[in-house]
């Protein structure tokens, strides 16, 4: 097996308690984060069964439904380019 470090060499990096707690409060936000976007598409996937549902009734709430899906998914869209390019999660 292969050795990361080579002791000889160089000394391991430094390991405190305030990176430890950076690392874990970055795993921690990007667990929420996750979690977020799971529940927007979700409400989005409903949204858009609650179009098809309603469109034979009601015209138009159901494209009400749709537009906000639409808009939903474009104003997503638009956050991830920004955070993509601010280089992900601001921590």
């Amino acid at each position: 097996m292969t050795q990361i470090y080579d002791f000889e060499k160089n000394s391991p990096p430094i390991l405190n308690e305030r990176m430890i707690e950076r690392e874990i409060e970055k795993k921690r936000l990007q667990r929420q984060t996750a979690l977020v976007a799971l529940a927007g598409i979700l409400i989005g996937v409903v949204m858009v069964m609650l179009g098809f549902m309603l469109f034979k009734d009601y015209k138009w709430l159901s494209i009400i439904c749709f537009a906000y899906v639409i808009i939903s998914a474009a104003g997503s869209g638009v956050m991830a380019v920004v955070f993509n390019r601010k280089g992900g999660l601001l921590i």
